[in-house]
């Protein structure tokens, strides 16, 4: 008798720990909810174009840092720093950041053609940096700048061109 008790007991505890996360799940969110104004999609197009911006800031400072390596038995070190690199992201900063001057417009399709710039750019910094570099924190980088690419294309309705 005890230990039927103290299955069912067990029983319904279980199904309560599962419970709780399945009802909480099916709760309605809407983040727009206490907002008076409808879904503004400017907002979110200089939120991805700030995180853009910041993330070509970090790519440059570690492709800055660059490689050490010992030469003649440990008596010099060489840094190698690529300035090719270096003034590609520099290009696309300067591309993102014209992005973001004209994209404070009311009117998403008076930057269309810049954000046409910025993935195209994009693009060919992603596809030059990707194999050039050994480094984590680049590859990292650049993961941000694709996905904030992804962003900027959706928000525009235009399409990326990896190939």
């Amino acid at each position: 008798m005890r230990s039927k008790t103290l299955i069912r007991i067990l029983m319904a505890t279980a199904l309560l720990i599962l419970a709780i996360p399945v009802v909480a799940s099916a709760q309605i969110y809407n983040r727009n909810y206490d907002r008076p104004y409808a879904y503004d999609r400017n907002d979110d197009l200089r939120g991805v174009l700030a995180r853009l911006d910041n993330a070509t800031v970090r790519l440059e400072g570690d492709l800055n840092v660059g490689r050490n390596r010992r030469v003649f038995g440990g008596l010099f070190w060489v840094r190698n720093v690529d300035s090719n690199a270096i003034a590609e992201v520099r290009d696309f900063r300067q591309t993102v950041q014209q992005l973001r001057r004209s994209s404070r417009s009311e009117y998403l399709e008076d930057s269309r053609d810049d954000a046409r710039m910025v993935l195209d750019q994009g693009v060919r910094l992603d596809r030059y940096l990707r194999l050039r570099t050994g480094s984590a924190n680049v590859d990292a980088d650049l993961a941000d700048i694709r996905s904030n690419l992804n962003l900027i294309a959706n928000a525009y309705g235009l399409s990326m061109s990896y190939y």
